[in-house]
């Protein structure tokens, strides 16, 4: 009996996260009716768990349709988490610095449920307090998803590409798991990559990894910005930069190795691209 009131509270915990879950991966609000239907719960089950999730801020159920979305103390609570870890503290200070060097927005990013975390730091004026912004992006659609990937192996990546889906972000973005899987490869060979207007049409980014003190890819520097300001020809210089960042990054981390670009690999990248400019 002391076993089963033991699981009782971790099994509320599960059902609470597969509810937020569910509300995440929706494209609308869910009544309560369609999340029990999803996590094979009864109605009343789940309609206690909305109201205890309410009392945070976590889950929020419209009085006039009874429709249940993720509430905005979870905004609060993703933005507590941000600046708090060891290899946080150490690139903040080195993103601003590359923001105001390169004058476009640098991110600091990270592998959450299967999706990329971004804290990005934003070039002066913007911000007079470095990191200001947080984003999430699908991990196939962005450069960083290529690199924080490189550390899966090709069952594992397809994996995770099936859990998440791939919807196209734009009619740039990697449709195909064999793709993506090749643009991971790519990247942890040539040390960088690019995603060029996958994410967000008129804008390029370029990503780098940073190592933990065992040489695994634990993070990534990425910047970039619109089109006119990140040509083609000025590529190289950005991923120069962002390498040596990452290293500085990896150096605290006590990664012991060396950076690992191959520009030789960026003419075959530019010949390839559809929004190619003269370099």
């Amino acid at each position: 009996m002391e076993e089963q009131d033991d699981e009782s509270p971790i099994k509320s915990v599960r059902k609470a996260m597969g509810l937020l879950d569910v509300l995440s991966d929706a494209r609308r609000p869910l009544r309560v009716g369609e999340i029990a239907a999803k996590l094979n719960m009864s109605a009343s089950a789940v309609s206690r768990l909305v109201a205890t999730l309410s009392k945070g801020e976590l889950v929020h159920q419209d009085e006039e349709t009874g429709r249940c979305y993720l509430g905005l103390g979870l905004t609060a609570l993703g933005a507590n988490a941000l600046g708090r870890r060891a290899i946080d503290r150490i690139a903040m200070p080195i993103m601003d610095e590359l923001a105001n060097r390169i004058r476009g927005y640098v991110s600091l990013s990270r592998l959450a449920r299967g999706k990329v975390v971004f804290m990005r730091a934003l070039p002066s004026p913007l911000s007079q307090h470095g990191v200001n912004l947080t984003v999430v992006a699908p991990v196939h659609a962005v450069a960083s998803g290529k690199i924080l990937c490189g550390d899966l192996t090709a069952p594992e990546i397809l994996e995770l590409v099936k859990s998440q889906g791939m919807d196209p972000v734009t009619t740039h973005t990697i449709g195909q798991p064999a793709q993506f899987v090749a643009a991971v490869e790519a990247g942890r060979a040539d040390g960088f990559a690019i995603d060029d207007q996958e994410s967000a049409y008129q804008h390029r980014h370029v990503a780098c990894p940073i190592f933990d003190h065992n040489g695994n890819v634990v993070a990534a520097l990425s910047g970039g910005g619109a089109l006119a300001d990140f040509q083609w020809s000025e590529l190289p210089t950005l991923i120069q930069a962002l390498s040596h960042g990452c290293l500085r990054i990896s150096r605290e981390l006590g990664f012991v190795g060396e950076a690992n670009v191959n520009l030789e690999a960026f003419a075959a990248k530019c010949s390839q691209s559809s929004t190619q400019e003269p370099v």
